[in-house]
């Protein structure tokens, strides 16, 4: 019985690292990814684990976007013909990215669909959602959180808030006022 020669499985390895690495893209990673790096890094090491390349990518993945994700396509992000970065891979990183407070988790739970967004480099924001399609629109600069950090008792700091407004979107209206012959609201 022969063994599998150490070379071959090194081959393999690096042919799949190669593929991956080729594909990220530096120049459309937000400032921030090299902060986030850093600290998945050091906590990763402290736990005596390794930061992958798959992880990398898929932190990489995360911080090129712009409005939250959910964990599917998230993963055809990270996935090619060539190389493949499992799914259980993508959860787990999202997770110890949440855990580190690298990305947060957003539920839609009238949808059952959960999202991630970064949040090194994010400003104060909101989210409308379609409670029809599930279509989530970004809301940037809001005055009106400004207004709930005025209203906090003295020397409370905040950590997180999440500001959700739900309904439906102009385009599912329509589809409805089609459906029921009537005029869509505005």
């Amino acid at each position: 019985m022969k063994k599998k020669q150490p070379e071959r499985v090194s081959e393999a390895v690096n042919r799949k690292r190669d593929v991956i690495t080729k594909n990220l893209r530096p120049e459309a990673v937000a400032p921030e990814y090299d902060e986030a790096l850093h600290i998945m890094e050091e906590y990763l090491r402290s736990q005596n684990k390794r930061c992958t390349i798959e992880r990398r990518f898929v932190l990489q993945a995360l911080y090129q976007l712009n409005s939250p994700v959910d964990i599917s396509t998230l993963h055809k992000i990270v996935c090619t013909d060539e190389g493949n970065v499992a799914l259980t891979t993508v959860y787990n990183t999202l997770d110890l990215l949440v855990q580190l407070k690298l990305a947060k988790r957003l539920e839609l739970v009238s949808r059952g669909m959960t999202f991630f967004e970064k949040t090194l480099g994010q400003e104060p924001h909101g989210f409308v959602i379609c409670e029809q399609c599930g279509s989530i629109k970004v809301l940037r600069k809001l005055q009106v959180l400004q207004k709930f950090e005025s209203q906090l008792p003295k020397g409370f700091l905040p950590e997180d808030y999440t500001l959700q407004i739900h309904g439906l979107c102009a385009k599912c209206q329509r589809a409805n006022a089609k459906r029921k012959n009537k005029k869509p609201t505005k």
